[in-house]
């Protein structure tokens, strides 16, 4: 599984979802299944129709965008 974080650098909401995703992943111990990488260009997120940060994409979709989601609704999109 491949998740990556949008945000553009310097975002303070964008590398603090980072590191919640990092931190749940780690948690469950599935270091080794799931790739985390930060997004920051501009055109990929536009190809993703993501216009507000941070966003949150699991495989190639969008999960979430704009927000920045709970630990447990982070949970639930990389069960």
């Amino acid at each position: 599984m491949v998740v990556e974080i949008l945000g553009s650098s310097g975002c303070s909401t964008c590398e603090s979802l980072k590191e919640d995703v990092e931190s749940i992943v780690e948690g469950m111990g599935m270091e080794d299944e799931i790739e985390v990488a930060k997004v920051e260009d501009p055109a990929k997120f536009a190809s993703y129709g993501v216009m507000s940060t941070p966003a949150l994409v699991v495989d190639g979709e969008v999960k979430f965008k704009g927000t920045v989601p709970s630990e447990e609704e982070i949970r639930e999109v990389l069960s």
